[in-house]
């Protein structure tokens, strides 16, 4: 019997009654476990999600085996049953196609769902192939069943402020809501209120989002910029008439659009000195991964976690910390930077085996296939139009910045990492700020603790980064930073 390489995943939903059906987490592994040793397999790897639903496959250990299967981590994922890898006939379907195109198999312990066995391997290429039938069909499907719901002046989607679904389809109008979205409305084509200042109003009337969140400048923005509101549904930029009531009219809306044009070109009525900020725009919370947001007062320069404000969530929105503190934390870790005494040699050597390479392509295959992934919720209906746009557009810029690494490039910029303990001291927070953007993707920031937890170099400095011994590659591309960096010894910060 071919001994295959393992991974096993276990799931457990909260409240799902699974530890007194016996299935809890420990049971889940020592079966997965023993079924894998009765087979001879060896298990490299164990996922587990615990408190997560099947209904999707938004699960941290879920994402992070399906990027190390395509790493060609292991051959087989073995579950204990297949609800525990999905619940969702299209998640199911789809992984089945991508996972057989990279000749991964798929293993239940407890029922006979094995596609290890060679009888069984036939089964499972026709299963792929119907897969991607039925993705294309269901993606097809879907958008002429969006057609026609625009076309008969349906909306699509989930409703906006303002309105709630009826059994006939047909959008209703909900009167405390319209009245804040004409209230809203008025005063933002006065041209004497910004979009701040009604998510504010909005916010201090105790008004949430659809999404039950508070309102933000962004989310402000959208809504009055909504045609919805008019009585028309827009399907691909085309708007038509809805069958929905209007709230507010033509000339209230054309209004709004003249203060807001008029408010983009008029000049700023102060400005504020320019500070600089050495990781603006890198600095990201540990928490929720939402960028921090640089801000000052007259005497301070600080960043502040913003993400309430932007109609999201995080148990640590408002929080701040100095700049001052952030700045010299990563000072820090800049000096303690060091590469091993025969680096070029070690990164030629990874370079001409092809490592680097290969995991470089493996993680944009995985990009791609999150993609894939996402377009396929939006069109099943698991994401709705906002976050599918955000969180493509969050994948497309991973791509867009991931570099092939190349022998020259990496060693050049080597070269470049081993002067900074120099360049660091002496440089003005200008020229700290462009050794940061030249190093890093995002730097995280753990708001409670204040102190960095994790770093993202940028491509080309990848195979250097895992070339020092006190940083520890958590996914791909991703450091943690222990306490050597964040604390050095006298005799290395003086090495």
């Amino acid at each position: 019997m071919y001994s295959y390489r393992v991974a096993i995943y276990v799931r457990i939903s909260t409240g799902e009654g699974m530890q007194a059906e016996g299935h809890s987490i420990e049971a889940q592994l020592r079966i997965c476990r023993e079924f894998a040793a009765r087979r001879g397999w060896t298990v490299v790897a164990e996922y587990i999600d615990e408190g997560c639903s099947g209904a999707n496959d938004k699960r941290p250990a879920f994402e992070r085996m399906i990027e190390d299967a395509f790493a060609g981590k292991f051959q087989v994922i073995l579950f204990h049953k297949l609800d525990r890898f999905s619940r969702s006939i299209s998640d199911i379907l789809s992984y089945f196609h991508e996972l057989e195109s990279n000749d991964i198999l798929l293993c239940s312990a407890t029922e006979a769902f094995d596609f290890s066995d060679p009888a069984d391997r036939a089964k499972f290429h026709m299963l792929a192939v119907f897969a991607q039938w039925y993705l294309d069909n269901l993606s097809e499907e879907t958008k002429k069943g969006k057609k026609q719901r625009a076309l008969k002046g349906q909306y699509n989607g989930r409703l906006p402020f303002g309105y709630r679904p009826t059994e006939s389809g047909v959008a209703e109008v909900v009167p405390e809501e319209a009245a804040w979205v004409q209230k809203a409305f008025e005063a933002y084509a006065s041209g004497n209120q910004s979009d701040r200042e009604i998510a504010e109003m909005l916010n201090e009337g105790g008004i949430p989002t659809r999404t039950q969140r508070a309102w933000s400048k962004d989310s402000v923005r959208d809504f009055l910029q909504n045609e919805f509101y008019l009585g028309l549904v827009k399907y691909q930029g085309d708007l038509l008439p809805g069958q929905h009531s209007a709230i507010i009219t033509q000339e209230l809306f054309d209004r709004a659009q003249a203060a807001r044009a008029q408010r983009q070109q008029a000049p700023r009525r102060y400005t504020h000195k320019f500070k600089t900020y050495v990781v603006a725009g890198l600095l990201r919370c540990d928490r929720c991964g939402e960028t921090l947001r640089a801000q000052s007062s007259r005497e301070y320069r600080y960043y502040r976690e913003m993400t309430n404000t932007r109609g999201l969530h995080c148990d640590d929105s408002g929080q701040t910390v100095k700049a001052d503190k952030v700045e010299a934390q990563i000072g820090v870790i800049v000096r303690q930077l060091h590469l091993p005494e025969h680096w070029q040699e070690h990164i030629r050597e990874a370079l001409l085996s092809g490592d680097e390479r290969e995991k470089a392509l493996a993680h944009k295959k995985a990009l791609e296939n999150k993609l894939h992934r996402l377009g396929i919720g939006f069109a099943d209906g698991v994401l709705n139009e906002a976050t599918y746009n955000r969180e493509r557009e969050v994948v497309q810029a991973e791509l867009a910045r991931l570099v092939l690494p190349e022998d020259v490039a990496v060693v050049d910029a080597g070269i470049y990492l081993e002067t900074l303990r120099d360049l660091w001291d002496e440089a003005t927070l200008e020229e700290q700020t462009e050794i940061c953007r030249a190093l890093f993707k995002a730097v995280y920031y753990d708001m409670r603790t204040q102190q960095i937890t994790r770093i993202v170099p940028q491509g080309t400095y990848l195979p250097l980064f895992r070339e020092i011994a006190e940083l520890r590659e958590d996914g791909y591309g991703e450091f943690r930073v222990g306490a050597a960096l964040r604390h050095p010894s006298p005799e290395s910060a003086s090495a």
